[in-house]
């Protein structure tokens, strides 16, 4: 099977992970997600796809999770953070992660990328763009990113190979690496 990412020009592409509190996810997937899609929509959130972590470096913990969203501008992120009805249920929304890592907006452009949902792919956030060999895509983060913890890098995508699992060995402040596999939700 395939998922596709449809990136578009001067959007912003958020990379976000996490892990839902065990037995909270009925409550994540089956509740907060079908109460708040509308909200998001509004806002022009779109997830692109979502992705099981099989393996990180990630020095935070050991999320489970993640998702490669698309906004129209960090302005619009902005708005649904800032709406009445994202605030009323964040509280539960928190309570209901051990860990949420999100707010690195990318830059984006115009390209549509197919991904096989049956095949592994690193996400590498790396300053060292050039080091990184055969990118399917590499996104500056942006100035107006509200989480500045990638400052000064990149997110990569390509197929999960022997450098990476190199990478993945080493310290995350040198890369920050994913091995991750898609899905077409944002489980």
């Amino acid at each position: 099977m395939t998922a596709q990412l449809v990136l578009t020009p001067n959007a912003r592409v958020e990379f976000g992970f996490g892990t839902v509190t065990p037995g909270k996810e009925e409550w994540m997937y089956g509740e907060y997600f079908p109460a708040m899609g509308p909200t998001m929509a509004e806002h022009g959130l779109s997830i692109m796809a979502g992705f099981g972590i099989i393996d990180t470096n990630f020095a935070g913990g050991a999320p489970k999770t993640g998702s490669l969203a698309r906004w129209p501008s960090a302005a619009n992120r902005a708005a649904l953070h800032a709406d009445p009805k994202f605030l009323a249920i964040q509280p539960a929304r928190d309570a209901a992660m051990d860990l949420l890592s999100g707010g690195h907006l990318f830059q984006s452009l115009d390209d549509v990328i197919t991904l096989n949902t049956d095949s592994d792919y690193a996400i590498i956030v790396t300053k060292h763009v050039d080091a990184v060999e055969n990118p399917i895509i590499a996104l500056p983060l942006t100035e107006d990113s509200p989480d500045k913890t990638y400052a000064g890098k990149s997110l990569i995508l390509r197929p999960w190979g022997a450098a990476d699992a190199d990478l993945l060995s080493r310290k995350p402040e040198e890369a920050e690496v994913f091995r991750v596999r898609f899905s077409s939700s944002a489980k």
